[in-house]
């Protein structure tokens, strides 16, 4: 384990891009999968389908809780890393895991005891609930292999070692798209499993990753310290870790709900809708890889540079960050702009759910440049410890701004003004983020570099 910050050295754009092309290769193997299994799943039928989209904000959900604490563990050991405390760091990173296999564990059980009343809460009916139930009963049972491998990653990430990390989460997909049309659709001698193979799917395929995420952490990366911990130094590292991670988590979790809110709404206007929207959301999830990629290098990047006091350093890597954001959203609304109603027609037949698909494609991703500054102003937060602040933003991206304008655009415009309300919030929320960042941070950075000169 190499003992020199791979971050604080070298161009910052070169750093930035080291620690972000194999992140965007790593989110996009993933995000692709997801595409590919909602395009099998949509070759069943839109009921099928409206099944699925239902439980994209519970998974989201169950994503955000092991994001949050990968998000905590990679911000006390970025720091570390750069601040040159390697005793801690092999620590850290093993009480990390521990508590991650502790939390999700406990809320596997408790998200499979709640399935049937969460889902009718939402407004999921008679066609849509038994497909639900069937497969969020596997989803809890891989919820842990799942998770472990998410932080393992965050770690690898932290050290700067973004490549294995994201050849990773290729592995990870690239077993799950070779499992799920045989299970799905039942190819090669298998039954038509449906919704309930896609389940399967991501279950066999993560508990191969887990295992191989754990023999790099363990043999090639020495990460993981394998005696008997001793608790006093679990509770230690879990406080830190709980310090940024419970509030990173609670932001995370904010989307999820309120976007569970919106299907609860969009429900009200038949499965065709529900249909429209959870096809739009993954082609979205797809199209914003680079923004979700940069984040997640910015913060590891920020931390580093901040520990090793190049707080200049940690500036100019925030101030490229916001453009390259704003660029690729630019680059990204064009092109749905032009090609939104050929899109929808891949993924179903049926002219209302494109209808509703093709509006959303053509007005919300004039918002993803935005969104994305708000998502580095975010992640530098979260990365020097300031996570409450990403909270707030959050809370009021999606409670102040998305909900409400959501409620009022169903009443006068129905779907077509829930739509426009996430692109209102995400334009109004990346302008007050870059203005949040600005105004904590310039003032650090000056009076640092007036004390060193």
């Amino acid at each position: 384990m190499s003992n020199t910050p791979k971050l604080t050295q070298g161009s910052v754009s070169g750093s930035l891009m080291y620690m972000t092309v194999p992140m965007i290769l790593g989110i996009s193997s993933a995000l692709v999968a997801a595409l590919f299994e909602t395009y099998l799943i949509g070759l069943i039928g839109t009921t099928e389908l409206a099944a699925y989209s239902f439980t994209f904000p519970v998974i989201t959900g169950l994503q955000s809780i092991s994001l949050g604490l990968s998000i905590g563990l990679s911000s006390v050991l970025a720091r570390s890393i750069g601040g040159g405390n390697q005793s801690e760091i092999k620590r850290l990173a093993t009480d990390g895991l521990l508590l991650m296999a502790l939390v999700m564990t406990i809320v596997a059980i408790i998200g499979t005891l709640t399935i049937k009343p969460l889902f009718n809460m939402m407004g999921a009916g008679p066609e849509t609930s038994p497909i639900i139930h069937e497969y969020m009963a596997i989803w809890y049972l891989g919820l842990l292999f799942f998770t472990l491998p998410q932080m393992g990653a965050n770690a690898l990430r932290a050290k700067g070692d973004a490549k294995l990390s994201g050849w990773l989460m290729v592995g990870g997909a690239i077993m799950q798209m070779i499992l799920d049309p045989i299970l799905i659709l039942g190819l090669g001698g298998f039954p038509q499993m449906g919704v309930t193979g896609a389940a399967w799917a991501m279950l066999v395929s993560r508990v191969i990753l887990c295992a191989l995420t754990f023999y790099i952490l363990i043999y090639r990366e020495d990460l993981i310290d394998l005696t008997k911990p001793v608790i006093a130094d679990c509770i230690k590292s879990w406080k830190r870790i709980f310090a940024v991670g419970l509030p990173a988590t609670a932001t995370n979790l904010i989307g999820p709900v309120s976007t569970a809110i919106i299907i609860t709404l969009l429900a009200g206007f038949g499965n065709e809708a529900v249909a429209g929207f959870g096809i739009a959301s993954r082609l979205e999830a797809l199209s914003v890889i680079p923004l979700f990629a940069l984040s997640a290098s910015i913060g590891p990047f920020v931390g580093q540079n901040w520990g090793a006091n190049r707080r200049d350093r940690a500036n100019e890597g925030m101030k490229l960050s916001f453009i390259w954001a704003m660029i690729w959203g630019l680059l990204v609304s064009s092109i749905f702009f032009f090609a939104h109603e050929s899109i929808g027609k891949i993924f179903d037949d049926n002219p209302e759910v494109t209808a509703y698909t093709s509006f959303y494609l053509m007005i919300v991703p004039f918002s993803y440049g935005a969104w994305g500054v708000l998502m580095m102003s975010s992640a530098t937060f979260n990365s020097l410890g300031r996570p409450l602040i990403s909270t707030t933003m959050s809370l009021v991206r999606m409670f102040a701004l998305y909900v409400p304008l959501a409620f009022l655009g169903q009443h006068f415009w129905g779907v077509y003004g829930i739509f426009g309300a996430a692109a209102a919030s995400n334009v109004i929320m990346g302008l007050l983020g870059f203005l949040w960042n600005r105004r904590v941070y310039v003032p650090m950075i000056e009076d640092h570099t007036q004390q060193v000169n």
